[in-house]
């Protein structure tokens, strides 16, 4: 199987990752990546419809031609350096970007027009998730609440002002896990969490 080097750039932007790209089915990506290095198979499901090439993770539909639901970059936190060997014959030329990047310089980076891209909060037990959204495109950000202290996480995002949120959390972030769908992607979970919800360019604002 050929190796080849994909854009994360051109990954964020347009939710295709190399040869790999959400409309696929999964003969496709058969075709395109070889064998995966394992699978998950549910019960009833006729054959594993849920595959995973390192750090590379495909969902496929159970009921055939087996469409892609979605696929993700898990562990994306230790994302770092110039390149990222992402499966066997795949590696990721980083773009200046890495686990560290904050939100807003995902948003401010040219990648999507901000107007158009979304920002998701929620209070889960002690975290707060943070979800942004553009296009087939939706990273999730873990946030290092500490700086709350022994204050309940959903009191937290209740009493601040969204300014005040906003410029608390940015840079306490890491890069989470990266989806892309074959449609517009939306906060994780729709309708579990009280989610709130910011327009990209919003948030940029307040964070200057």
């Amino acid at each position: 199987m050929k190796k080849q080097l994909a854009s994360f750039r051109d990954f964020l932007a347009t939710g295709v990752l190399g040869p790999v790209s959400p409309d696929m089915r999964l003969i496709e990506i058969a075709q395109a990546l070889g064998s995966p290095d394992g699978w998950n198979i549910s019960d009833g499901d006729p054959i594993p419809v849920y595959w995973f090439f390192g750090n590379l993770e495909i969902s496929f539909d159970s009921i055939a031609p087996h469409s892609m639901n979605w696929f993700q970059i898990e562990g994306a936190s230790q994302l770092e350096g110039e390149f990222e060997p992402l499966t066997k014959q795949l590696k990721v030329s980083l773009d200046g970007f890495s686990g560290a990047t904050r939100p807003s310089e995902f948003l401010a980076a040219g990648l999507w027009d901000p107007t158009q891209a979304s920002v998701y909060y929620a209070a889960l037990s002690d975290d707060i998730l943070l979800n942004v959204c553009a296009g087939g495109i939706r990273i999730h950000f873990q946030v290092d609440t500490s700086f709350i202290g022994n204050r309940d996480v959903i009191e937290f995002l209740n009493s601040s002002t969204v300014l005040q949120l906003v410029r608390n959390i940015d840079s306490r972030t890491k890069v989470d896990s990266i989806y892309s769908y074959p449609r517009k992607a939306t906060e994780e979970l729709p309708g579990v969490f009280n989610w709130q919800c910011l327009a990209g360019q919003d948030y940029l604002n307040l964070v200057r």
